[in-house]
């Protein structure tokens, strides 16, 4: 509003200047703008004294009326730009458009300042914006509060995004309302998928043997394969349930483990010899570098046979 108020200022000294230069109709137009853009009391008694004048002067000829004292006094009576004048001359406005002012400012949301349903097409919307606008322009409505009404209705429709501001906003509202239900349904696929972990660690069985001894799962049971000689253990009944190609398949299961084993020991190894070589290199320690050279890799070694014989 303190962009209307600032242009309002500025019709009303052009209206000023337009008076003293003996252009009543000019002046009119502008304070009439004026009043549109900003409504004040000051305008209107600019304006009725602008009507009085005229009337007074209305059957004299166009150069007596430039010197005319009753319109010099007029207009010598207008306030500067940012002087005020008291006393309101209402403008003319029916009941049914103050009603109708009242109406828009009690609705409760978009769709019932158009007088339309949440369905309604975008033709009919577009059909009672421009009903609406025609009844509350400036230029046609001057009940009070209507120029508020008419810049709220063109805000709805600006751009046509109407639909999604309001309409999208409340479907928000509802199912933030529908409360636990909603929020156990955004929860529900972090559930699934806990379920489903939960059970295909249940179906998953453990192996039926171990590399180490393991009392806890019951692999106390020492055995060798038969390929490579790996030690490995399982339970009191494993040689029941494990025979011919069932058991060949479990110890290449267990071979393979090892092998995975002594790659990672192996690696483990190069990296704490490799590191002690660099150290003592970086600070000149020969017993250090000594004892870095000296240091074995079981595991390393230990592949290699491996590989040879798994090759």
């Amino acid at each position: 509003m303190e962009s209307n108020r600032d242009e309002a200022e500025r019709c009303i000294g052009i209206a000023l200047a337009a008076a003293k230069a003996n252009q009543p109709d000019k002046a009119r137009r502008f304070l009439e703008k004026a009043q549109r853009l900003y409504p004040s009391p000051r305008v209107r008694v600019l304006l009725d004294s602008l009507n009085k004048n005229e009337q007074s002067a209305n059957c004299q000829s166009q150069s007596r009326e430039s010197t005319n004292p009753q319109f010099k006094k007029m207009s010598g009576s207008f306030p500067s730009a940012n002087g005020e004048v008291g006393g309101e001359a209402p403008k003319g406005y029916t009941q049914d458009q103050v009603l109708a002012v009242q109406r828009v400012k009690q609705c409760k949301d978009y769709y019932e300042i158009l007088g339309v349903n949440r369905e309604a097409s975008d033709e009919d919307l577009k059909k009672a914006y421009r009903k609406l606008a025609l009844k509350f322009h400036p230029d046609k409505n001057h009940a009070p509060g209507a120029t508020e009404a008419f810049k709220g209705n063109v805000h709805v429709y600006s751009n046509g995004r109407m639909r999604y501001t309001y309409h999208q906003r409340q479907d928000r509202r509802e199912h933030q309302g529908d409360g636990g239900l909603g929020l156990f349904v955004q929860l529900m696929p972090i559930l699934i998928l806990i379920i489903v972990s939960a059970l295909s660690q249940m179906m998953v069985s453990s192996p039926p043997y171990s590399l180490s001894h393991r009392p806890s799962v019951g692999h106390t049971h020492r055995r060798v394969t038969e390929h490579l000689k790996v030690v490995y253990y399982v339970s009191e009944n494993f040689a029941d349930e494990y025979t011919g190609t069932n058991l060949k398949n479990v110890e290449k299961s267990v071979e393979e483990d090892y092998i995975a084993n002594l790659r990672n020991n192996c690696w483990k190894e190069k990296q704490q010899k490799e590191g002690l070589l660099y150290r003592a290199r970086y600070f000149g320690d020969s017993d250090l570098y000594r004892r870095a050279q000296s240091m074995g890799t079981p595991s390393c070694s230990r592949l290699s046979d491996v590989q040879a014989l798994h090759g």
